[in-house]
């Protein structure tokens, strides 16, 4: 943990691992925020964003065991007003579709909810704005916003928020008492802050408040808690059925979660970087796939300045989780797979199976040469492939985002200010206005309720659209005029255009 903490340049981590109901490790190292001397350890609560997801389907899977729920009725009968973009996906989309990422609605969904100052409810309307990129079930489209569907859906045939149907139904009953929902808090202080790098150096920002898609990534949690998730996961009830422990969940719902409902498919880079694997699919609410002969059931969170990661082996009964105060998921997923490899007896540590001979903890150990004793087998450094990746992918970011950009040609706007000023409109943001910047040091745009960024000239009918938002960056925005020089709208690289409102 502290190498790969130093090689990554993050500020702290928490990693719990569980062998069947054994908790085998469960702490932190290093700082909850940087140039403070708080430090991380089993308890410290971090955002763990996507992680939600498995939650969420989790308590959707308990209401259909109740027949409260079915997963393969049109959603529309239980949410009457949900309208998408395709008359057809609308009459057909169910619960399971949701679950598994099969909807084909456009990604673009998820600029409904950033900054835009949405509620779920406003968020949920705005989804008939929202392209479908591809016909329904046809393949993998991974969505933030119909998970907040399920779970509105589930809330209200439960008769409670989304947040109390998991508290009762998942966190009280498996013990997760750190747990809670929004930005991480805790009484005794015990908060990993998040971080990100800018201009090369960690720095620490504000945590991201996500209550409008609560159900898709809004819970936090420590190394603890996902300890005691983790058994809930590995629960193998008593063969004679004597056992008087009721399970959190039970063996028939797990396995169905398990079960691939949507293939995924393996990229190049990952095929690249799981040689072992032939399939990549997702379940419900976690994916799925084949690595060294086990079924692996894992799923990874982002969220700014936080990233994770937790993997369960079923036929293993071992489960890993990860937490860190950094936003590369790169780092996290790395511990994982490098802690499963190591269980395996194909990584660079020790972890020994319970019951092991000493023969076989022998083969674990490493010799001078990094060769894993008698058997002759080479660890693979997760840690340090997947930081070479994560460097890669940035600078790939970074060149092509200045490829985009171009070169600044212009330091006066390219028609009078007073031309673009006004209201505008855009079928899937709504209302949208430039004004006149207090600061005089460009135009001010708001989009949706909250969305807030700075103008400034950049080229010829070309301007500089800096977010308020530290981590939506910078995009271009290019103006849209008539022959005559009449002012028609404006367009956001991602979010589209914005035409000019009547009599503006």
């Amino acid at each position: 943990m502290q190498q790969v903490l130093h090689d990554w340049q993050a500020p702290g981590m928490a990693i719990a691992i569980v062998h069947d109901q054994q908790v085998l490790f469960v702490g932190g190292m290093g700082k909850r925020k940087l140039g403070e001397p708080a430090v991380v350890d089993a308890h410290t609560r971090f955002a763990i964003a996507s992680l939600t997801k498995t939650f969420t389907a989790a308590a959707v899977l308990t209401l259909v065991e109740e027949g409260k729920l079915s997963l393969d009725a049109p959603v529309k009968d239980l949410w009457p007003g949900l309208m998408l973009s395709d008359p057809t996906v609308t009459s057909q989309l169910t619960l399971r579709d949701i679950l598994s990422h099969r909807s084909g609605i456009d990604e673009s969904a998820d600029l409904l909810w950033t900054s835009t100052g949405y509620d779920r409810s406003e968020v949920l309307q705005r989804l008939r704005t929202v392209p479908q990129a591809s016909p329904l079930r046809s393949r993998f489209s991974y969505s933030n916003v119909l998970y907040v569907l399920a779970g509105e859906v589930a809330a209200r045939v439960a008769g409670q928020p989304w947040e109390s149907l998991v508290r009762t139904r998942l966190l009280a009953p498996a013990n997760l008492t750190d747990a809670g929902f929004g930005i991480p808090t805790a009484a005794d202080g015990n908060v990993a802050h998040p971080h990100t790098q800018r201009q090369g150096v960690i720095t620490a920002i504000a945590p991201r408040a996500v209550d409008n898609i609560a159900p898709a990534a809004a819970l936090f949690a420590s190394a603890t808690d996902l300890a005691s998730w983790l058994k809930v996961w590995l629960h193998t009830p008593a063969l004679d059925g004597k056992s008087t422990e009721k399970p959190v969940l039970s063996r028939t719902l797990i396995d169905l979660m398990m079960t691939p409902q949507m293939l995924v498919g393996l990229r190049p880079w990952a095929k690249a970087l799981y040689p072992e694997s032939h399939f990549l699919a997702h379940g419900l609410g976690w994916m799925l796939q084949d690595y060294r002969g086990r079924m692996v059931a894992w799923n990874t969170g982002g969220l700014d300045g936080f990233s994770c990661s937790l993997a369960v082996l079923p036929e293993e009964k071992f489960g890993v989780a990860v937490l860190t105060n950094v936003p590369w998921t790169g780092l996290p997923e790395a511990m994982v797979f490098q802690l499963i490899d190591d269980w395996l007896g194909q990584g660079l540590g020790q972890i020994g199976r319970p019951g092991k001979s000493d023969q076989m903890n022998q083969l674990n150990q490493i010799d001078k040469t990094g060769k894993i004793g008698k058997a002759g087998k080479i660890g693979k450094d997760w840690s340090g492939i997947r930081l070479k990746m994560s460097l890669e992918s940035r600078a790939r970011q970074a060149a092509a985002r200045a490829a985009q950009d171009g070169t600044k040609t212009s330091t006066t706007f390219p028609i009078p200010v007073e031309r673009l000023i006004g209201k505008y409109s855009s079928p899937m943001f709504g209302d949208a206005e430039i004004s006149a910047s207090p600061s005089k040091d460009g135009l001010s745009l708001r989009t949706a309720k909250s969305l807030r960024a700075t103008l400034s000239p950049w080229q010829p009918q070309k301007l500089r659209v800096q977010f308020e938002d530290p981590e939506l960056g910078h995009c271009l925005g290019t103006i849209l005029t008539a022959k005559d020089g009449t002012v028609l709208g404006f367009e956001l690289e991602d979010h589209g255009k914005f035409l000019r409102s009547p009599n503006q």
